[in-house]
């Protein structure tokens, strides 16, 4: 393969980064291909040192991912660390795809309990508050109130409490994501080399 092809394959795969991020990966993939020329070797020789471009978009890629999350940690950084990891090999896909998809089925089912935790505790306080907002009549007076908005924030304090750990899950798993995809790259290198 030639420096022409290697180089449209290659931005071909890095689509989706933004472009200026194209650009550099580019020319500096190009330089390669220019100090290669100037030692003598052929575009032919320069291109399979670099190996499969698509292959080497990929990686780079998945790499753009993990510094995006690591610097703003959101959760679109993390979607777009998803989408990056399950780009990179098929072994590695038919693990990974049942593997994140039973985390995220976990991670909404307790996202959706501590929505309704929050929900159900806002109500209760709200009741509290306002009792002649209650769907029922409220018997027992002032400790009946002060009874549901306890519990109204305690709720709320649960609900809030478990979104916490739950972001605190979501991040530690993704950090261990991230350090076995490097550690997968690290390894495919010295299998390569």
């Amino acid at each position: 393969m030639n420096r022409i092809e290697f180089l449209y394959r290659f931005r071909r795969g890095l689509t989706g980064l933004p472009s200026s991020q194209i650009e550099d990966l580019v020319l500096d993939t190009e330089s390669h291909f220019s100090e290669g020329r100037a030692a003598g070797r052929s575009e032919e020789e320069i291109a399979a040192a670099l190996g499969d471009p698509s292959r080497l978009a990929r990686e780079l890629r998945a790499e753009a991912g993990f510094k995006r999350w690591e610097s703003e940690g959101t959760p679109s950084s993390l979607a777009g660390l998803v989408l990056a990891l399950l780009g990179l090999a098929t072994v590695d896909v038919m693990f990974l795809i049942p593997f994140l998809f039973t985390l995220g089925a976990l991670f909404l089912g307790f996202g959706a309990v501590a929505l309704g935790l929050f929900i159900a505790g806002t109500l209760l306080s709200v009741i509290s508050i306002f009792p002649g907002l209650a769907w029922f009549a409220l018997t027992g007076g002032m400790a009946t109130l002060l009874a549901l908005g306890l519990a109204g924030i305690g709720l709320i304090a649960g609900g809030v409490g478990l979104a916490a750990l739950l972001w605190l899950a979501v991040n530690f798993l993704v950090q261990l994501l991230i350090r076995y995809v490097r550690l997968h790259f690290q390894l495919i290198d010295a299998v390569s080399a």
